[in-house]
C-alpha cells in the first residue's frame, strides 16, 4: 500500500469517529428511551399474568365441573350411599397367636390372613390371602333403585377396647346402618362374623328376598410344587345334614347347590379357608376353575344365597375358618370339616381313621423325629399283619412242596387243562391245601397298603419336618437335581424312592424262588417296580419311605418263618393228611361245582 492510500484511509476512520461522537444521544434522550422499555415490559408481563390468571381459571373451572360431575354421578350410583362411596383404602388388624387378620375398610371385608405358626416352602410368611387375590361382598337394590355393592362402600372401623373385636360400619343414620363385627378367640382358627343390617328394610327394595353373597379366593401356591397343589385344591362343601361332596381337582368345575348349605370349604393341599354358617345357607353356586397363566394355584368361588326377610334387624351369623388340614383339630369343629383331608373310600378310610390317623398322632405326642415315628408305625402295622404273612407263608411253602405232584400231572395230561384241573383238584382235596391261600392274605393286607397311599401325602403333621436327606416328609426328597426333565419321571433323583425300588425287586426275586412264578407273571412282577420309581419319584417322601420299611419287614418275617418251618416235616404232614377222611370245603365244593358242568364227575376222579 502507497503513502495517498494510507492517508486516505485514515481520513475516513476520523470521520467515522467524529460522525459517531456528534450524533449520540444525549443524557435526557437515554432516560427517555429506558422509561420506553420499561413501560412495554411493564406491559408485557401484564399480559402474561393475565393470560396466565385466564388459563389457570379455566383449569379451576374444570376441575370444579370434573368434580360437579363425579359427585353427581356417584349421587346417581349410590344415592343414600354416596357419602360412603369414596375414600382411602386402609387394613385394620385383629391378631391371636394363630392369626394375624386384615380387614380392608373398602368393602368392610377381611383382605388379609396369615397364619402365623407356619411358612410358605420358600420360607416366607404364610399368607392364605392378599387384598388383591380375594373378594368378600354382597349386593341389594335399594328402593331408590340403586344397585349397591358393600365392596364399592368405605366402612367406618370401631375396634373394642380389648382389640379383638372391631365392627365396620356404614351408618346412614342412628336407626340404620349396615355392620360387620369381626371377634377373634385366643389361639384358635376361628374368626366370628355377624353381618348386622339395622334398619335396612327401609332402604332395601321390597322385592329383594335374597342378599347375593359372592365369595371368592385366588389361591395362592405355598408348597415346592405347583401341579401338587393344583391337584389337590378344590371347592369342598356340605349339605345341610348330608355328607360333605367336592368340585373335581384336575379340572373346572361347577355345581348349583339348591337347598341349605352348612358350609363351603377351599381346600388347599395343606391349608383351607373355610365359611360356616351355624344357621345354613339358603343356597349357593360353587366353581372351582384352573388358572392357565399359573400365577395361582386355583381360582374358586361362591355365589351365595342369604334369606333377607326385611325385619328391623337381621343378623347373618358367619364363622371363617383359616387353619391347617389337621384331621384331629377339624373334627374337634363337629361340623365334618375334617372329610376334606383325603383318607380313602370305604375300607380304605375306615383302615386310615381307626388304624393310622390314631396311631400317629398318639406317637405323635410324645415322639418329635416324624422319621421314627414313620417307623414304629411299620413295627406296628407289620405286627399286626404278621399272621397273614404267616399264613400266605405257609401256603406257599405246601404249594412248594405238593410242586413235584403238580408237574408230574402236567406232563401226564399235557394240553388237556381240564384233565389237568381235576387230577389237581384231587391232590389238593387229599393233601388239604387251599391253593388260593396265598392269594387271600395278600390280598386282606392290600387295604393297609392302599390306605396308607392315601394317608401320608395328606398328613399335615409330615409337613416340612426333615428326616435324614429329606429336608420335607410331605414332599419329594431329591439327592441330586438332574438340570432337566425325564418324561414320567422328573427333574430329581429321589433316594428313598430308589431304595423302595431295589428293595422291592429283591422282594420280588425272593419272592418268585419261592413260589416258583414263571413265564409272563415273573416278567410283570419285575416290570411293575421299575414303573413305580418313576410313578412314586413325586410322590411324598414319607410315603416311599414307609413302603422302603415295609419291604424290609416283610423279607425279614419271611426269613424268619423260613428258619423255623421243616419244609420235609411239612411234606410228610401232606401226605398223613392224604390218608384222612376228606372234608370238601366252600372252596372245593365250588370248584367241584365247576367240574359237573363241564360233565366231569369229581367223585369218581377222586376214587
Amino acid at each position: 500500500m502507497d503513502r495517498n492510500s494510507l492517508i486516505g484511509l485514515t481520513l475516513i476512520f476520523l470521520i467515522l469517529i467524529g460522525f459517531a461522537y456528534i450524533n449520540q444521544p444525549s443524557q435526557a434522550e437515554m432516560d427517555a428511551s429506558k422509561r420506553q422499555q420499561d413501560s412495554l415490559a411493564l406491559v408485557r408481563f401484564k399480559n402474561d399474568s393475565l393470560i396466565l390468571a385466564t388459563q389457570t381459571q379455566q383449569v379451576k373451572t374444570q376441575n370444579a365441573t370434573v368434580s360437579a360431575i363425579d359427585t353427581n354421578a356417584i349421587a346417581n350410583s349410590f344415592g343414600t350411599f354416596a357419602s360412603y362411596a369414596s375414600g382411602t383404602d386402609q387394613l385394620f388388624h385383629l391378631e391371636n397367636d394363630q392369626l394375624k387378620i386384615g380387614i380392608l375398610n373398602k368393602g368392610g371385608r377381611i383382605a388379609y390372613v396369615q397364619l402365623k405358626q407356619y411358612k410358605r416352602a420358600d420360607g416366607s410368611p404364610l399368607v392364605l390371602t392378599d387384598v388383591k387375590e380375594s373378594e368378600f361382598s354382597y349386593g341389594f337394590a335399594t328402593k331408590d333403585a340403586k344397585a349397591i355393592s358393600t365392596k364399592d362402600l368405605y366402612f367406618t372401623p370401631v375396634i373394642s377396647a380389648d382389640g379383638k373385636k372391631l365392627s365396620m360400619q356404614v351408618k346412614l343414620s342412628e336407626n340404620q346402618m349396615i355392620e360387620h363385627v369381626y371377634a377373634l378367640n385366643d389361639n384358635q382358627n376361628m374368626v366370628d362374623l355377624s353381618i348386622n343390617l339395622i334398619g335396612m328394610n327401609e332402604v332395601i327394595a321390597s322385592n329383594s328376598n335374597y342378599l347375593d353373597l359372592t365369595w371368592r379366593h385366588n389361591v395362592l401356591q405355598q408348597e415346592k410344587t405347583h401341579d401338587a397343589e393344583e391337584k389337590t385344591s378344590t371347592v369342598y362343601y356340605r349339605y345341610a345334614n348330608d355328607e360333605p361332596d367336592y368340585l373335581n381337582e384336575t379340572k373346572d368345575g361347577k355345581e348349583e347347590l339348591k337347598t341349605a348349605v352348612n358350609w363351603i370349604s377351599y381346600k388347599q393341599q395343606y391349608f383351607n379357608s373355610s365359611l360356616i354358617a351355624p344357621q345354613n345357607f339358603e343356597n349357593a353356586v360353587v366353581e372351582s376353575k384352573l388358572d392357565e397363566r399359573k400365577k395361582y394355584v386355583k381360582i374358586l368361588s361362591s355365589s351365595i344365597g342369604l334369606a333377607y326377610n326385611h325385619e328391623p334387624k337381621t343378623t347373618f351369623p358367619m364363622q371363617f375358618y383359616f387353619g391347617p388340614n389337621s384331621y384331629k383339630a377339624l373334627k374337634n369343629l363337629n361340623v365334618e370339616l375334617e372329610n376334606i383331608v383325603p383318607m380313602g373310600w370305604g375300607i380304605f378310610g375306615w383302615v386310615n381313621k381307626a388304624l393310622t390317623v390314631n396311631v400317629f398322632y398318639f406317637l405323635g405326642q410324645y415322639i418329635t423325629n416324624f422319621g421314627l415315628i414313620i417307623l414304629l408305625l411299620t413295627v406296628i402295622v407289620k405286627t399286626i399283619l404278621f399272621p397273614l404273612v404267616y399264613r400266605s407263608y405257609m401256603s406257599s411253602a405246601k404249594m412248594r412242596v405238593l410242586k413235584p405232584e403238580i408237574d408230574e400231572i402236567k406232563v401226564k395230561y399235557g394240553n388237556d387243562m381240564a384233565k389237568q384241573q381235576q387230577e389237581n383238584m384231587k391232590i389238593y382235596r387229599k393233601a388239604g391245601v387251599n391253593p388260593l391261600g396265598g392269594c387271600v392274605p395278600v390280598l386282606l393286607q392290600m387295604p393297609i397298603l392302599i390306605a396308607m397311599f392315601q394317608f401320608f401325602p395328606s398328613a399335615f403333621d409330615l409337613r416340612q419336618k426333615a428326616f435324614l436327606w429329606s429336608e420335607d416328609l410331605s414332599s419329594y426328597d431329591s439327592i441330586f437335581n438332574l438340570g432337566f426333565s425325564i418324561p414320567f419321571y422328573g427333574d430329581h433323583v429321589s433316594l428313598f424312592t430308589i431304595l423302595m425300588t431295589v428293595s422291592t425287586i429283591i422282594y420280588t426275586i425272593y419272592n418268585n424262588q419261592m413260589t416258583g412264578v414263571t413265564g409272563q407273571m415273573k416278567i410283570i412282577s419285575y416290570i411293575m417296580p421299575i414303573a413305580f420309581l418313576g410313578f412314586f419319584n413325586n410322590y411324598a417322601s414319607g410315603l416311599t419311605y414307609y413302603y422302603f420299611l415295609s419291604n424290609l419287614f416283610t423279607i425279614g418275617q419271611q426269613l424268619l418263618i423260613r428258619a423255623f418251618v421243616d419244609e420235609k416235616a411239612l411234606h410228610a404232614q401232606i401226605q398223613e393228611n392224604k390218608k384222612k377222611p376228606i372234608t370238601k370245603s366252600k372252596f372245593q365244593q365250588k370248584l367241584e361245582d365247576m367240574a359237573r358242568k363241564r360233565g366231569y364227575d369229581p367223585d369218581k376222579l377222586g376214587k
